[in-house]
């Protein structure tokens, strides 16, 4: 009875639904994200993917004064547009439905929409409303619909999100994800997301890698000093056990396999984004997860340094920011 309970309620948990928003345009960088989907995710049964398409607003000047047309003429002229560049916006959404074969059609959505202000923050106001688990992008994508005015949507998702955003870029994926953790509530938002997307999945293998910065201050080194830093070191053991515990059972509660999670721990003079970016390559990881700001580990460094430097090294792979 006691097993069949858990098996039931394991059931329920990887039958919730997760949802993400695809931030799609047609262009290369966009279908190389349709297809880390596919090949990621594909195989899951409660997956939906939602495409998004913003369609550009004609310019302001179709109404200004002069060139030998009314403003009636000139409101139908803006009309036209308008509704031209959203017929296109929907064949593009069409398009990357179709390309979305790996996923059956209920699970796909599509949502066309114009564009009323700032593209990304069209794009976040979408994701918050639908109650998405998070933002695909293509690394450098989203220019065609907006005919190259956009600017780096995906960084300015990046940035500016509260959800995480998964950057795609390259084709090396495979179902190996890194998960780059800062000890404390920081690191384990990143777990937490991480053990619900990929609930009850027996194909993804997830290292947890938490970098420690020892102490290189110039000096001679006193037995005072040494002392104070191996007591810094054993808090900091005790720590990240208590933090390696927690996040084991946050697994367990998604159903996720606690064997095919690994916990590594590296020491790094070079700081965390270098010692992550080694771990990627040498793993050769398909996914490398990193929150957005750290508290301790990553000493409390914001998107622009440690999370900038992986996502502009890192263009062979998906790279998930999480708040």
């Amino acid at each position: 009875m006691i097993n069949f309970k858990i098996e039931f309620y394991e059931e329920i948990l990887m039958s919730v639904t997760r949802k993400v928003l695809l931030a799609y345009d047609g262009t290369s960088p966009s279908r190389l994200a349709v297809s880390y989907l596919n090949e990621v995710f594909g195989h899951r049964k409660a997956f939906e993917v939602t495409v998004c398409v913003v369609a550009r607003r004609p310019p302001a000047y179709l109404l200004q004064s002069g060139g030998g047309k009314s403003i009636l003429e000139k409101e139908d002229l803006l009309e036209k547009a308008i509704s031209e560049n959203l017929a296109q916006a929907r064949v593009i959404a069409e398009r990357g439905r179709e390309l979305l074969s790996a996923f059956p059609e209920k699970a796909v959505d599509l949502r066309v929409s114009l564009q009323t202000g700032d593209l990304a923050y069209e794009i976040i106001k979408e994701a918050e409303s639908g109650y998405y688990d998070a933002i695909v992008v293509g690394r450098r994508g989203l220019s065609r619909v907006t005919q190259g005015f956009m600017g780096s949507v995906s960084y300015k998702l990046a940035e500016h999100a509260r959800m995480p955003v998964w950057m795609v870029a390259g084709k090396g994926w495979n179902t190996r994800v890194l998960v780059a953790v800062d000890l404390g509530e920081p690191g384990f938002r990143v777990v937490d997301h991480v053990a619900y997307i990929f609930a009850g999945d027996p194909k993804v293998e997830i290292t947890l890698l938490h970098v420690v910065y020892p102490w290189t201050g110039a000096g001679p080194r006193t037995e005072t000093l040494k002392r104070v830093e191996h007591e810094l070191e054993e808090a900091e053991e005790e720590e990240a056990r208590a933090f390696f515990e927690k996040a084991r059972q946050r697994f367990e509660e998604e159903g996720f396999p606690t064997e095919k999670v690994r916990v590594k721990i590296v020491r790094s003079i070079f700081g965390p984004a270098s010692a992550i970016l080694k771990e990627a390559r040498k793993g050769r990881y398909g996914t490398v997860v990193v929150g957005r700001r750290g508290r301790g580990g990553f000493k409390g460094l914001l998107l622009g340094s440690v999370s900038t430097k992986i996502i502009s090294t890192l263009k062979d792979r998906a790279v998930w920011l999480v708040s």
